[in-house]
């Protein structure tokens, strides 16, 4: 069953027109078609009742919520191409709240300040497109491309560093981990192909990120941001959904 993201007035539902077309034109939808429509972070059972405009009414509320029990926010370093979308497309399938692109010293790709609206509304096209395929309740935020400097503004309860100059084992990981507490909020900062450099590890320290290590290999900086995702959502689905 197709999931949109959607407005609802009363008992009728309003698409974009993207999601128009692609129910009328890409989905061939028919009269009596059910649909789930998410409308602020609540999911509704729909049938398409009209064309030509097109018609959606409410059917009932649905019991759901696919979401993480803790807030968790990813700040991903900006790195190339299909692998930027790639990191957003999968930090939505595995339930992060928020994403924040970050410029850091070793970035290779470099979003001048007259392009971040542009690429900003194509990582949200993307980061809709995960968010309906992944049953999720809600859209994570991408709000900002920010410097390193930056991650100052984001606040977070629990903070942590993925760096590789860090013991090659994943305890540091594991003993972030056990100080969350229910509803605190947690925020990854994961570098790019290069890495960080140490002083903007030391400048995340003295932030009130802890460092943590992803293990004994060196990943990419992709697969670092799943692993990273993985491991926070499984920690948190079995500590307080069990």
């Amino acid at each position: 069953m197709q999931r949109y993201f959607g407005k609802i007035v009363g008992k009728q539902v309003l698409l974009e027109e993207t999601d128009v077309f692609h129910l009328t034109k890409v989905m061939r939808a028919k009269k009596g078609e059910l649909i789930q429509v998410v409308n602020d972070g609540s999911v509704f059972l729909c049938s398409v009742t009209g064309f030509k405009p097109l018609a959606i009414d409410v059917v009932r509320k649905l019991n759901e919520n696919n979401e993480l029990p803790n807030r968790v926010i990813l700040l991903a370093a900006l790195i190339k191409g299909e692998k930027m979308d790639l990191v957003l497309q999968k930090a939505t399938e595995l339930g992060a709240d928020e994403i924040v692109l970050v410029q850091t010293s070793r970035s290779v790709v470099k979003i001048k300040n007259e392009e971040k609206q542009a690429k900003l509304e194509r990582f949200r096209r993307i980061l809709k497109e995960a968010a309906e395929q992944s049953r999720r309740c809600k859209i994570p935020r991408l709000d900002h491309i920010i410097s390193f400097n930056q991650i100052k503004e984001i606040d977070a309860n629990v903070k942590m560093i993925a760096y590789e100059g860090e013991e090659g084992n994943c305890a540091s990981f594991k003993k972030v981990l056990e100080t969350i507490k229910t509803r605190q909020s947690i925020a990854v900062l994961i570098g790019p192909e290069g890495g960080f450099e140490e002083k903007e590890v030391d400048y995340a320290e003295d932030l009130g990120y802890k460092r943590i290590s992803l293990g004994k290999r060196i990943l990419r900086a992709e697969t670092a941001c799943f692993y990273a995702l993985s491991v926070i959502g499984n920690y948190l689905e079995r500590k307080w959904l069990n």
